[in-house]
């Protein structure tokens, strides 16, 4: 009988993508899979169903991120080997986070950041880091969405007045946080390279049926929901359950050891924007958004 050796945290794991990514996982005996939610009764009850562990983490929280890094330590898992960080929201409406942060940049961003670095000691070399971005992020693709915002960590975090209406505020948001994922994973690919600790980012294409317009209006989250699912019928267009096997490949294919600081979309190493890998722009954003985490969590 094979006995797990090793761990993964997948956010976002009760449901689309990560889900899916947890399914695939969670039925290979080496690995035990963590899936975190916001609704810890919800993320046991999914878990129970995979066969994995649900954890409560709200990314949008720095007290929970900080939470679950110590009771993840106190669980008495194996090696902690894998992180994907996968959980994202678009908002519709401006919202802000229990730290006082905007929402989008708060939760894709920040919070994730935060918690790659409160596990950063707990992950057991060779480990792999995984960011979920989005072809949104690249102002050279038609993805109907809004172009990335050029602004620093502390103008998305505490945006000025707002310029545009709530709905196209909160899609550009998206798309610069699907950056933000991008040149944070490029920026830790360099700081932890001689640590055994691989990163990379994946963008698992367009999948209608998911719960990311889970903020939108009723007529919209209907049709994404229903309508919209018959896209996947089309060239490029993708099941939850087609990239979540394809984000678990990034977890653990052996050909992939050595493979860092790169950008996925499905199996396919493919370019990001030219913005993405502007070493100066991806060290400052980092900087700024530890120097504002800290601040954030006195």
């Amino acid at each position: 009988m094979t006995t797990s050796d090793r761990t993964v945290v997948i956010t976002g794991g009760t449901s689309g993508l990560g889900r899916e990514c947890a399914r695939v996982l969670a039925a290979d005996p080496h690995w035990t899979v963590v899936v975190t939610g916001r609704d810890a009764a919800r993320a046991a009850r999914e878990a129970a169903e995979l066969g994995a562990y649900g954890m409560a983490l709200d990314l949008g929280s720095l007290a929970s991120v900080r939470d679950f890094a110590t009771e993840l330590r106190e669980a008495g898992l194996p090696p902690l080997r894998g992180l994907v960080c996968n959980a994202g929201l678009q908002f519709t409406r401006r919202a802000y986070t229990a730290d006082g942060v905007e929402a989008t940049f708060g939760v894709n961003h920040l919070g994730h950041l935060a918690l790659v670095n409160a596990l950063r000691d707990d992950l057991v070399a060779p480990a792999r880091i995984v960011f979920v971005t989005s072809g949104t992020h690249d102002p050279r693709r038609v993805t109907g969405m809004p172009h990335p915002l050029t602004a620093t960590a502390r103008e998305l975090a505490h945006p000025p007045a707002a310029t545009e209406a709530a709905h196209s505020d909160g899609r550009r948001r998206y798309s610069t946080s699907k950056l933000a994922n991008l040149q944070t994973a490029y920026e830790l690919a360099r700081r932890l390279g001689d640590q055994g600790i691989t990163v990379n980012a994946f963008d698992p294409g367009l999948m209608p049926g998911t719960g990311l317009a889970r903020d939108a209006s009723r007529f919209a989250r209907t049709l994404w929901d229903t309508a919209a699912k018959a896209l996947v019928l089309l060239p490029g267009v993708n099941t939850p359950a087609r990239s979540g096997a394809d984000l678990a490949w990034l977890i653990t294919d052996p050909t992939l050891a050595a493979t860092t600081g790169r950008h996925f979309v499905g199996r396919a190493d493919r370019p990001s924007s030219a913005a993405s890998y502007d070493r100066e722009a991806q060290r400052a954003l980092y900087d700024d958004s530890v120097a504002l985490i800290a601040e954030l969590a006195r």
